[in-house]
């Protein structure tokens, strides 16, 4: 389990699968942003991922033009996010 914290003051446990996500507070029903994966070193792997999708697109439209810069960026993004379900 989970700790968040709402600014009701309320604190609560969530389950695990909700790290990094958005849950309601049970008292107030405000949403609660939860702890987890998202965290700092989360977001610096998102920015790390954006990065490397950005230079392997560029480098595509340079070897194959716009369709193969498309087809590389569609596939690319395709893959990053279902890593980011499977974390």
């Amino acid at each position: 389990m989970t700790r968040a914290a709402c600014a009701c003051g309320h604190e609560f446990e969530v389950r695990d699968d909700l790290a990094g996500g958005i849950t309601n507070c049970p008292r107030c029903g405000k949403a609660v942003e939860v702890e987890g994966l998202r965290d700092p070193a989360w977001r610096l792997l998102q920015v790390v991922a954006a990065a490397g999708w950005a230079s392997a697109t560029a480098a595509a439209y340079v070897a194959w033009g716009v369709a193969g810069a498309a087809a590389v960026a569609m596939g690319l993004a395709a893959v990053l996010w279902l890593v980011s379900r499977a974390l």
